[in-house]
């Protein structure tokens, strides 16, 4: 009789620790208390969900401002325009050559050109691997203002930023992006996006050229914080 209470009670204790390693892998605490959920499914992003008309919105017409960093390599018609609806025209004719026809074709800007161009940072950042579209296009638009490596490089210092350690050479890679989606499912989407878009507040105030156009950024930004606090809602 003995016995088969030990055995009953075993049989019991196996139970129970079984359960509790199932729930412990669906949710753990975290030395800093942030509450991590496994089984939240998160889906990968889609440039298709993109808010492209806030870009749009913002972007304007020609751009010839002697002050911006485009102004290097203007369109070769003595005209000094070197940017269209946000695309320099040294990244337009990276992708369309510098023909005559390109050339119109840029002052005519269709909206299908620009999605072509605009998708050029998307896969900079490898945007379709995030898991998330809201982080994603975040930093798809930050590469769209700072470049792909640039952007890539604020992403990875954000992450360092966040504890983890990897590589910070402007490349997003596996470990980036695996870290990055690891930080997503520990502490959310919604702290993920707040963090970014702080670090990107800071990395603009530090640029040389915020004197000039860091109300522009600030006021942008702001316009894309609003649209994300309503996805987030």
């Amino acid at each position: 009789m003995r016995v088969s209470r030990v055995i009953l009670r075993a049989t019991l204790l196996n139970i129970f620790g079984v359960m509790s390693v199932k729930m412990g892998q669906k949710t753990c605490s975290n030395v800093n208390g942030t509450s991590t959920d496994w089984s939240k499914k998160y889906k990968m992003a889609n440039i298709n969900n993109a808010n492209l008309d806030y870009i749009l919105r913002w972007e304007g017409g020609l751009s010839k401002h002697p002050n911006d960093s485009a102004s290097s390599d203007c369109v070769p018609d003595g005209s000094g325009n070197h940017t269209m609806a946000g695309i320099t025209w040294k990244t337009f004719k990276a992708q369309f050559g510098d023909s005559p026809e390109a050339i119109k074709r840029f002052y005519e800007m269709s909206h299908d050109d620009w999605k072509t161009i605009y998708k050029l940072y998307w896969d900079g950042i490898k945007a379709d691997d995030i898991e998330s579209d809201l982080i994603a296009e975040f930093w798809a638009d930050f590469a769209w203002g700072s470049g792909v490596y640039g952007a890539a490089k604020q992403l990875q210092k954000f992450i360092v930023s966040e504890g983890f350690s990897i590589a910070v050479d402007g490349k997003v890679g596996k470990q980036t992006l695996s870290t990055l989606n690891r930080l997503i499912h520990m502490k959310g989407e919604s702290y993920v996006y707040l963090k970014s878009y702080d670090h990107r507040v800071q990395f603009l105030q530090q640029l040389k050229s915020f004197k000039f156009f860091g109300r522009g950024w600030l006021n942008r930004l702001q316009d894309f914080h609003a649209y994300a606090k309503q996805q987030l809602s």
